[in-house]
């Protein structure tokens, strides 16, 4: 039976809408203007703050200046970011084409100056949607061979990507100035107007509807509403000081739709009533970022300013939220037209601007009543039921789109999809990862400064004659609270921060130390220390660590593990070298456990290898144990001293097997202890009988 094929849902094309690179890139671009938007928003709240204290009209006129011309550079703000974005996405050099973008918003600025209405209204809606076209048109442009200046190879990749992108940033130069000019040459685009009479407000809920709904269409489009129908501010302004004229003179007010009416029960938080937007998400949403952007909006709301959500959500171009953007303030407008008709409100008679703050201008606008304060709360409210389907709707998509999970593999990849499609080969984001992960390095590694730490030393004991025949020092740490810290973790950190080979230094002094401790009570003991392979092929860290060892006369050994002996082979057999003559051995730690054990083993004069616990674990197993006995039987072959650690149980024991000496270091018969310890712990295998082998080493002997 055929499936049945529905059309899709308005909602869903919606969803598909909002989901184009495009207005991807226009969102994601328009919210690094927040924080200049944040910026702007606090010298707009400080503006009238000072007028509403009656502070001197210097200081207001002064902190309203600055508001305007932060406001005045939004569009090029807007127009560099939103290119950045979409530089990702087709793969240009991103600086070069932010600024290239930035400069298209200049040149239609400067052309549109003569019209200066028509720049006040188009402005910021050319400098959200230019970038659309004009970064494909250069990415076109970039990938024709005659458009590049240089050429592969020759010079650094920022300069040659730089260099490439002169002339088709210069060609599209040319198209938009061709194009703008001949769009002001048409009379509907430079004189761009919106006609509005007071004899239209005789009929208040049409023209109250349409205004609420113009006003918010033009903003989704990002077209300043305020400017485009200044016109139509200018006839409702006039529609409330005839309020004021006749109300004094002793007659019942005419005009029930004002400017007043707009500024304090329509635009409640600005345009679209987006107070009642910052509530719905406050309530409804879980997401951490949606609350705090609409914490953030809330202060610059009650002046009815509502940029931030506008940019940083944002509102602009986003399909998702289109419905309610137009239809809170229709409804706002036609409940305040109703309580005012039906006589429960008097009509304005005080004009206000705009941004007079929230409640104040509700409580002024209704006549001092504060029934008015109480109509902006319920509208409020019935914005925000409203708003609240598409903010459920988003915090819906938002989990969904979150994390993408792999069947077959049984595991979650958490990765935002437009994370994933923009963000990928961000330099920006990029930049940022490595600050953090750079400071939490040096959180940690200021946190790990606070350690004190010292050595200790684990015995090896001969499998053959039971004698303790040397010692491993080890690096211990305690942290302020006097807790033991894991050395691997410590370590980890002192690594990433390229600290390790100011520790092999420090670790050296403290053996040496040690040594000549012991010899001054006439004890001696050979021990090893680890060391990087850093250290070794750096010729400065390497002639610190032979004077330091030297003071040992041969007693202090070095380990390193075998991944160390790729890093540089000639610097490598010059350090051997110099170690032997100081008298001091070299041990590959961790021997079996690395990719060098047979293809560099036999290129250096390497003196002992440490067999890593991991074979020894594995001797209880029949492979494991052909495992170890092939790795025994390799250490004899190059005549090679073997120390076999982690041993921990007689079996273990008992298993080794060899014709050569095992030297047996684990806690089956000392852990790590201090120096004073260790001496005691050597004095007691030598006055102790002599222990005979186990069987399979006498066997093998």
């Amino acid at each position: 039976m055929p499936k049945a094929v529905f059309p899709r849902y308005p909602k869903d094309r919606l969803a598909a809408l909002a989901s184009a690179n495009a207005l991807r890139a226009i969102r994601e671009g328009l919210l690094w203007t927040m924080p200049c938007l944040l910026v702007s928003a606090l010298f707009l709240i400080l503006s009238v703050c000072a007028r509403q204290l009656g502070l001197s009209e210097g200081i207001s006129d002064f902190l309203a200046s600055v508001y305007r011309r932060l406001s005045a550079v939004m569009p090029l703000l807007a127009g560099a970011s939103i290119g950045y974005m979409l530089s990702i996405r087709h793969r240009l050099a991103h600086l070069p084409t932010a600024l290239l973008c930035l400069s298209y918003v200049v040149i239609a600025e400067a052309l549109l100056a003569p019209y200066p209405r028509a720049s006040s209204t188009l402005m910021l809606f050319i400098a959200i949607v230019s970038p659309l076209a004009t970064v494909p048109l250069m990415a076109w442009l970039h990938r024709r061979r005659w458009t590049r200046l240089a050429p592969d190879g020759l010079i650094s990749e920022n300069v040659r990507d730089t260099l490439n992108m002169v002339v088709p940033g210069l060609l599209t130069a040319c198209l938009v100035m061709a194009l703008l000019s001949a769009a002001l040459r048409i009379p509907a685009v430079a004189q761009f107007d919106i006609p509005l009479s007071v004899a239209s407000l005789d009929s208040p809920y049409t023209a109250g509807a349409a205004i609420a709904a113009v006003n918010s269409l033009l903003w989704f489009f990002g077209i300043h509403g305020f400017h485009a129908m200044a016109p139509i501010m200018d006839v409702l302004d006039q529609a409330t000081r005839l309020n004021a004229t006749t109300a004094a003179a002793g007659y019942e007010s005419v005009y029930a739709l004002n400017s007043t009416l707009l500024g304090a029960f329509v635009f409640i938080g600005g345009s679209g009533a987006t107070l009642s937007l910052a509530v719905a998400i406050l309530v409804f949403s879980r997401s951490e970022s949606l609350r705090m952007l609409a914490l953030a909006s809330v202060p610059v709301s009650l002046l009815n300013v509502n940029e931030i959500l506008l940019f940083g959500l944002p509102l602009i171009l986003n399909p998702r939220l289109l419905v309610p953007f137009i239809l809170a303030p229709v409804a706002n407008v036609i409940v305040a037209l109703a309580v005012v008709q039906w006589g429960w409100l008097p009509a304005a008679t005080v004009a206000l601007p705009f941004t007079s703050p929230v409640l104040f201008n509700a409580y002024v606008g209704a006549g001092e009543h504060l029934g008015g304060v109480v109509l902006q709360l319920l509208l409020v409210m019935l914005g925000a039921c409203l708003y609240a389907p598409c903010v459920i709707a988003l915090e819906r998509q938002r989990k969904a789109d979150a994390t993408v999970y792999f069947r077959s593999l049984d595991t979650t990849f958490p990765r935002l999809q437009e994370e994933s499609l923009l963000y990928a080969n961000d330099p920006v984001v990029t930049t940022h990862a490595n600050r953090a992960r750079r400071s939490a390095e040096i959180s940690r590694i200021r946190a790990i400064s606070e350690y004190d730490f010292y050595l200790e030393f684990q015995p090896q004991v001969s499998l053959r004659t039971g004698l303790c025949t040397g010692c491993e020092a080890l690096l211990r740490a305690t942290g302020p609270e006097g807790t033991q810290q894991a050395p691997l973790e410590f370590l980890r950190w002192l690594a990433q921060a390229d600290l390790m080979r100011e520790v092999d230094l420090w670790v050296a002094r403290q053996a040496v130390r040690q040594c000549l401790a012991w010899r001054a009570q006439g004890f001696t003991l050979p021990m090893t220390i680890n060391v990087t392979g850093g250290t070794l092929t750096s010729a400065t860290f390497l002639d610190k660590l032979i004077k330091v060892l030297e003071q040992a006369e041969g007693q202090v050994s070095v380990e390193l593990t075998e991944d160390a002996l790729v890093e540089d082979a000639q610097a490598l057999h010059t350090a051997f070298g110099r170690l032997h003559g100081i008298g001091a051995r070299v041990y590959i730690d961790d021997f079996g456990t690395g990719y060098s054990a047979l293809s560099y083993l036999h290129q250096f004069q390497i003196d002992a290898v440490k067999i890593d616990r991991s074979f020894v674990q594995a001797q209880g197993h029949d492979r494991g144990a052909l495992v170890m006995s092939g790795l025994l039987r390799f250490c004899e072959a190059l005549n090679l001293q073997i120390i076999v650690e982690g041993v921990e149980t007689d079996a273990q024991l008992s298993a080794l097997a060899s014709s050569a000496e095992i030297i047996v270091q684990g806690w089956y018969y000392s852990k790590a202890m201090s120096g004073e310890h260790v001496m005691d712990f050597a004095r007691r295998r030598q006055a102790m009988p002599a222990v005979p082998a186990p069987p399979s080493q006498a066997a093998a002997t």
